[in-house]
Formats: C-alpha cells, structure tokens, sequence
C-alpha cells in the first residue's frame, strides 16, 4: 500500500470526524460567551451567482426564526481553482436554480448570463449597503439583495439604477479594495464559493445547508421565542403529486447514473438511486467515470476539507455510514474499474460499485491489497474466482472515455450525475449531485404521469 494513501486516509478521517467536529463547535461556543459576543453569522453574497440569489431570499425569514447577527461581504468570483471550467459553472448554476426555485417557493429565472456593466452596479450597490450595514428600515442588506438580484436577474437597468440612487454606490476604487478584501477574508476562513453562511468556524452552502446551520443554532437556544418552528426552507411539492408512486409493468424511462468511487458524494448517493430503480418504471445505466483528479482536475485543498465535512454532515442526516476512510485515490480505482465489466455483466455493477464504497468511505478498507478487493467482490455477491484474473486489466478504458465524453456533452463534469436522455415527448433532463435526487424524482413521476 502507497505510504501517502495511508497518510492521507489518516488525515481524511480526522478532517471528517464527527467527534473533532463536537469538540470544535463546543470550544467555539465557549469563547463566544467568554467574549459576550452575539450569535453572528458572516455570509458571502455573489450578486451573479444564482445561488446567492435564492438564499438571500431565505435570509429575512431565517433572521426573524433566529437571534443572530448577520455580517455580511460581496464578492465577485470563486476561487479560480476550486471551479472547474468556470463558463459551465455559471451556465449550470442558472440551469439548475431555475428548476429548484419554485419548489421552495423562490423566484429565479434563467435568463442567461446577466449584463456586465450591470452586474458591476449590483455589486457597487451592495458593497454600500454592506459598509453602511443597510440599518435603516425597512432596508436590511436581505432586503437590498433580493431587490437587487431580480432586477439583475431581468436585465432591468431601469431599476437597478433606482436602487443605486436610494441606496447609493460604492465608487469603483472603494468597490474593488473591499471585493479583494472580502475574497480573501472568505480564502482564509477556508472557502471558495458565493452563497456561504460561516458560523463558527464551519461552512454552510445557501439554502442546500441551512438546515445544518438552524440545527446548530437550536441546540444552543438561538431560535427566538414564538419563532415557527422546522426549518426555515421546505421543499414543496407541486399539489396533487404523490410523493412516491410503484412501477406498474416494464421500465420505460432510461435513467443513466455516473457514479466515481473516489467521491464522497457519490457515496451518499447509491442507497437512494437504488431507491429509485425499485419504486419507479425506469432502467437504471450504471456509467463510472474516472475522479476528476485522476482526469487532471486541479482541487483546492479548502474544498478538499469542506466535502469532507459537509459529507459527514449529510451523511449523518441521511443515515448512511461514512468517515471510516481508506482513501482509495490512484491505482487502486483503476483496479476496482477493471473488475466493472464483468460485475456488470454478472447483473451486479451497481452492488459491485456499492460494496465498494462502504468498503473504502465507511469501513476502513485497504482496496489496494487483493484480500480487500475480494472482500468487496464477494460481499456484492461475486465469485472471487471468477474475478482474480481479471484484476488489472484495462479492456474498460475507453468505455468509461466515453462515459466521461457523455456526461461532459450532458452538461456536467462532476458525480454524481443523474441523466434522463432525450426522448419524443421529454428533452434531455440532467442533475448533478446528491442533493439533487430528489429533482430527478420529480421528473420521474412527471414523466411516469
């Protein structure tokens, strides 16, 4: 086994333990009231990033469940390495928040890429209201950010411009020393994205993760009295749609899963795809690819830390085993995909690739050593005897090139993906990530009627 695979499992599972993390958020809270300070939560706002338009949207009702203090900073771009591709980002994000908003009871549009000069008002805008604290009521910077986000997201110069005289502008000097100032503020708490919530020394993605940030706050008495209770974000669905409906006859809807063994996310995915496959009409395709890294995608090491912990977090929530960790990053992926085919051929891909996960993210398994890759093979139903000489052999290769050619034209270059291809009545409809299961169970039942 390499020496640095050991190395950084052994630090892979400090950073996503459950226990440090405790030990974190108690000492924390001990010098907060050592210091009588507020509950105060920094939070990065991306005028241009559709994320950060639907949680300043969540913001007011989030302030008025919760006694905290709200600080917060504009930004102007991620960290360039931690965005892969930063045109199919943008290109993404507004696919992907038009979708999700109404289920939340938001308002976003995909209207493309918004106009430069008045993305720049936008951020000069909301720098003013971030220096003056917008304290003057009924104007809080929520409130500012909202109004400023739709007449962005509308290309309405119009309004933008009645914003700025009521607001007021930061000038373009004064903006780009605060930008630069925010930025590095958010690098050196440990991020890289728009729409983060930072509490105490931990990260919060829009209103994907405020529900962890609520939890938190109500286990140290944060929640004002009479506040509502339950989170402050709950996806609705569209009325009359059951929650879950049981295939009647043969599958009829094509679902394609591209799933990387060295994903964290793509762990917490298995058990509830699989979900799927049983309680709808569908044909479930199991296409892996390679890691991103592996295929020559630069990572920063902050958001190395933050999947990792925002993983455990998930995980937690959703019951599934992670943490354990036996980083399975290099050659030993390449030797799990060689035994792919064949599972796959046998009927058992799809427990193959899962067996093999709760191997390496949850039970401390060296899939480096053939004793731990046989453990995984037998323990998803395989003969051992069958497989050892297959080991190694690299007939798979350019199957999983053009797994990866196929997602990438799909629009998403990360895992896990979730495609339902094009068919005479539906365009092609594609999600990316864990938290995004339940959109592609959306579209299922839509399309299943």
């Amino acid at each position: 086994m390499p020496i640095a695979n050991a190395i950084r499992s052994i630090f892979m599972r400090r950073i996503a333990d459950p226990r440090l993390r405790e030990q974190r958020r108690v000492a924390a809270e001990a010098k907060r009231r050592k210091d009588a300070r507020p509950h105060e939560v920094l939070y990065f706002h991306q005028p241009d990033d559709p994320y950060s338009h639907l949680a300043a949207q969540a913001l007011r009702p989030f302030l008025d469940r919760y006694d905290v203090r709200l600080r917060a900073h504009v930004v102007d771009k991620p960290t360039p390495i931690a965005i892969h591709e930063q045109a199919l980002w943008d290109a993404w994000a507004r696919r992907e928040c038009a979708a999700m908003a109404p289920f939340y009871g938001l308002r976003y549009a995909d209207r493309g890429a918004p106009n430069v000069a008045l993305t720049d008002l936008a951020r000069r805008i909301l720098l003013r209201a971030e220096e003056t604290g917008a304290r003057v009521a009924p104007y809080t910077f929520p409130e500012i950010a909202v109004a400023v986000g739709e007449a962005l997201n509308a290309g309405d110069a119009a309004r933008m411009k009645s914003l700025s005289g009521k607001h007021g502008a930061a000038d373009t000097t004064a903006a780009r020393n605060r930008l630069d100032a925010n930025f590095a503020l958010r690098h050196r708490l440990g991020h890289y994205l728009g729409a983060m919530l930072f509490y105490e020394g931990e990260w919060y993605w829009g209103i994907d993760r405020l529900h962890h940030l609520e939890a938190r706050l109500d286990t140290l008495g944060a929640r004002r009295a009479g506040a509502p209770a339950g989170p402050t974000l709950e996806k609705r669905r569209p009325e009359g749609r059951p929650s879950m409906r049981r295939p009647e006859g043969r599958p009829t809807i094509k679902l394609e899963f591209f799933p990387s063994l060295r994903s964290p996310y793509t762990h917490l995915s298995y058990t509830r795809v699989a979900d799927l496959a049983q309680r709808y009409p569908i044909d479930l395709v199991v296409r892996p690819v390679l890691p991103m890294m592996m295929r020559g995608v630069k990572a920063d090491r902050r958001k190395g830390v933050y999947i990792l912990q925002d993983t455990m977090r998930e995980a937690e929530r959703l019951g599934i085993p992670f943490g354990n960790i036996w980083d399975p990053f290099g050659d030993p992926v390449r030797r799990a995909y060689s035994l792919f085919p064949w599972a796959r051929d046998r009927g058992k891909g799809f427990e193959y690739l899962h067996q093999y996960s709760l191997a390496v993210w949850s039970e401390r398994v060296n899939a480096w050593s053939l004793d731990g890759l046989k453990q995984i093979v037998e323990r998803a139903g395989l003969s051992w005897d069958e497989a050892k000489p297959l080991v190694d052999n690299r007939d798979w290769e350019d199957e999983f090139e053009h797994n990866v050619s196929d997602m990438l034209a799909a629009g998403s270059w990360g895992v896990p993906t979730l495609r339902l291809p094009p068919s005479d009545r539906h365009p092609e409809f594609t999600v990316w990530g864990q938290d995004r299961i339940w959109l592609v169970e959306e579209e299922i039942m839509r399309r299943s009627g």
